[in-house]
């Protein structure tokens, strides 16, 4: 579907500069790519930033070190999770919210959280979810994400990120293959995100790793594989993660890089003159 608009067009002449109108066409079904923008955007409070994952404990194992390990890791360990996990349940949570179906949500729901074997990855998850659909409520103003968001009140459910994902993702008409894609990019930015802040990693090789995640063909491929997951097949195991998850709910310092590279360790004094440059590539 498309829409006639008027937009001001420019014109120079040897007299000077006249301004006309030309009406162009605007694709209405694209209306649904500005609130994926605004949504998978930084500034966007998902609450993400705070967490690791487990990378922080990943890093701390010697198990990711540098630019070559990180990438190893999110094409060998996040990726296959994504495509045999997390994909497939956006999807089952999408039809469910296309169709306006609570029961089916809450159930989709309970199975996300009974696959994140942690407490600090569910908790994680259930932050997340619960931080989104407030601003679902407050900010994009849908009346079955209200509906929902009563229900699981009374219900007591977690609802985790990946569900109520799928549910901001269907209110706004977001294709399937897009929210999928653009979960794939937002699973991969956050790890490199956080690799930043705990490895010597400069943002342009955080942004090659992402690009190498996100080449067209591979994520292409991702995509359509995880199409094909059903529901009593879907599922990932992927014991470094959770092992590293459950380490890190009981470390007793925790690691962090400053926006400005200092190294603070919150139990140990460090001085500043024992911090490394960071390398820009």
């Amino acid at each position: 579907m498309t829409t006639g608009t008027r937009i001001p067009t420019l014109t120079i002449t040897g007299m000077g500069i006249t301004t006309t109108e030309s009406e162009v066409a605007v694709d209405a079904s694209l209306d649904w790519l500005a609130s994926l923008l605004q949504t998978s955007d930084t500034l966007f409070p998902s609450g993400g930033y705070a967490h690791s994952y487990g990378l922080e404990e990943l890093v701390a194992m010697g198990q990711v070190t540098d630019a070559t390990s990180l990438k190893r890791f999110l094409h060998e360990d996040v990726l296959p999770t994504l495509e045999r996990l997390e994909l497939p349940y956006l999807r089952f949570c999408h039809e469910a919210a296309l169709n306006h179906d609570c029961e089916a949500l809450f159930a989709l729901d309970e199975e996300i959280g009974s696959w994140k074997l942690t407490r600090e990855i569910r908790e994680a998850s259930v932050s997340q979810g619960r931080q989104l659909l407030r601003m679902l409520d407050q900010v994009f103003d849908d009346e079955f994400a209200r509906a929902f968001a009563r229900k699981a009140i009374e219900r007591k459910s977690p609802c985790h990120q990946i569900t109520v994902w799928s549910l901001l993702r269907s209110s706004q008409g977001t294709p399937l293959e897009s929210m999928l894609i653009a979960w794939v990019y937002q699973s991969v930015s956050t790890f490199c995100s956080a690799s930043v802040k705990l490895l010597r990693i400069g943002e342009v090789a955080c942004q090659r790793i992402i690009r190498s995640c996100l080449q067209p063909e591979t994520v292409r491929e991702l995509v359509r594989r995880s199409c094909f997951v059903e529901r009593n097949d879907a599922g990932w195991f992927n014991p470094l993660l959770d092992v590293a998850s459950a380490r890190h709910e009981t470390v007793f310092s925790l690691l962090a890089i400053s926006l400005l590279r200092t190294i603070i360790i919150f139990s140990v004094p460090v001085s500043v003159s024992s911090v490394v440059p960071v390398d820009p590539d």
